[in-house]
């Protein structure tokens, strides 16, 4: 199982939707038939109905929430670049005296995840909570996501004084607030669910002796508790040295025990044969461990990131990026 990104729907055509079946001849009306006069709702495709078992729908719809939520959390930078040159007020105007130019770090979007989320979010099985804040967010999502896009891709704003720009402002400051609100919603609820689904997952490999992709997969799952202890801290990088340090040492030490663990289980020849693995199938495990333990130094040292905004070696940022890295391996290595 990937612990992040998007499992293509079986039977969908490219824009992501289902895809229209050929209509059937109409049956023969006599002046005996009445003609029904009611409108049919179109019903959701099924499982059954995009080739897929109930089981198989689960996985898939998981993991298209799965990469909502990595979507959402990119989503923030793009508000946050854009705040820093546009004020945030109904009408278009600038920040007095901001260094930098309109456009500033946007990166674009492609929204067509939410035709997916969407279409599965009426699916069975029901996510239930995630069901609804999925149709809920989709709309205020997509108009920021697309507004991005064409800003990143527009070069003539300025004309006509920012009339494209007032235009774009007026979809985003209509939306950011909602979306914001359902945002960390819908993180925390995908959050609790990922928590959940891995440990049954490790616990389901260690069950059937597969300690490669356990040890792997525990690693990236420590590393992300002990992120959580940072931020249930309230800390960042502008404030790591009042990081607690006692409820991080055993995730430190528990990372280290679960590293050198995958290490000498990749040096089995019998246990990669065991797990139909050709070879050492991942490398940046020890640059997670290097990044915990430079985080550990910074703090201990009392002194603060003189650059707490970029991804500086010993902060949370860094981190999280080597994480990130450690995930895109892992789905490349194990994803089936």
């Amino acid at each position: 199982m990937t612990l992040s990104g998007l499992l293509l729907l079986s039977g969908c055509s490219s824009d992501g939707k289902a895809p229209e079946s050929t209509p059937s001849a109409a049956p023969e009306v006599t002046e005996t038939q009445p003609v029904s006069t009611e409108t049919v709702e179109p019903t959701a495709p099924t499982a059954e109905d995009l080739g897929l078992t109930p089981e198989e729908m689960d996985t898939v719809k998981y993991n298209i929430y799965v990469e909502m939520n990595n979507e959402i959390v990119e989503v923030p930078d793009n508000i946050y670049s854009y705040y820093l040159v546009v004020e945030y007020a109904d009408e278009f105007a600038f920040v007095p005296d901001t260094p930098y130019e309109y456009k500033y770090d946007i990166s674009p979007f492609d929204s067509s995840l939410l035709d997916d989320a969407l279409l599965v979010a009426g699916m069975e099985p029901a996510f239930e909570t995630l069901d609804d804040l999925t149709v809920q967010i989709a709309e205020p999502m997509r108009a920021l996501m697309d507004t991005f896009d064409d800003i990143y891709s527009c070069y003539d704003f300025s004309d006509n004084q920012y009339a494209k720009a007032k235009e774009f402002h007026a979809v985003i400051q209509a939306n950011v607030d909602t979306f914001e609100s359902l945002a960390y919603t819908y993180m925390d609820a995908v959050s609790q669910l990922a928590v959940e689904r891995t440990a049954a997952e490790e616990q389901k490999m260690l069950d059937e002796g597969r300690t490669i992709i356990y040890n792997a997969s525990h690693a990236i799952t420590v590393t992300r508790e002990l992120l959580d202890e940072c931020y249930k801290q309230d800390v960042y990088d502008d404030n790591i040295q009042d990081l607690d340090l006692t409820p991080i040492y055993p995730l430190q030490a528990e990372l280290k025990t679960t590293v050198d663990a995958y290490n000498a289980a990749v040096e089995d020849k019998n246990q990669l044969m065991a797990e139909s693995l050709s070879g050492s199938p991942m490398y940046s495990l020890e640059s997670l461990v290097q990044a915990v333990d430079w985080m550990v130094m910074q703090v201990e040292s009392g002194s603060p990131i003189s650059d707490p905004g970029r991804d500086y070696l010993g902060g949370i940022i860094h981190i999280e990026e080597v994480l990130s890295d450690c995930i895109d391996d892992y789905n490349y290595a194990f994803a089936e």
